[in-house]
């Protein structure tokens, strides 16, 4: 039956293939609504342009699920660095000690599990964003579902460092 449905809202691009723009990752995009009239007709979006839309959609989300971790790496070797250079009580244990204190004990895990929590939820709300204004979304899902196993594990790995208070580095 989906099958058959899915022949029948194609049939309208059949019958005009220079607007067929669309492949087979747009037909999950929501339609925007059909014009009514010439007025409508004519300020509704060229295909062309929404065929380009998609596409960018598309690298937006691979850039977005490449960028992430590597911005969530860099900003906890950096917060690292900066825990290493105010110092503390357990500094002493050598040169390679970057969570020295307690108080870096508690902070670095805590904050760089936000930025690790944030990164699937703003793919989310701009999966969302794209789903309403009729874009390609699901890359989005794809971005989304990489990304939330990767804040899992870097959220049980880090935030034990506060809670038990033993660092590896």
């Amino acid at each position: 039956m989906l099958n058959h449905m899915a022949k029948d809202r194609r049939k309208g691009f059949l019958e005009h293939p220079e607007n067929d723009l669309s492949i087979d990752a747009d037909f999950a995009n929501l339609r925007p609504p059909e014009p009514h009239s010439l007025e409508e007709l004519a300020t509704s979006e060229d295909p062309v342009v929404a065929f380009e839309r998609n596409q960018y959609s598309t690298r937006q989300a691979i850039i977005y699920a490449v960028a992430s971790p590597v911005i969530l790496l860099v900003f906890a070797a950096i917060l690292a660095f900066i825990f290493r250079l105010q110092g503390g009580e357990f500094c002493d244990n050598g040169p390679a000690r970057f969570i020295c204190s307690r108080q870096a004990q508690l902070w670095w895990p805590i904050m760089t599990s936000i930025v690790a929590l944030a990164s699937p939820i703003g793919c989310a709300i701009i999966m969302v964003y794209k789903l309403r204004h009729y874009t390609r979304w699901r890359p989005w899902m794809g971005a989304f579902w990489f990304l939330v196993p990767m804040s899992m594990l870097w959220m049980t790995t880090v935030l034990p460092i506060a809670i038990l208070g033993k660092t590896m580095f």
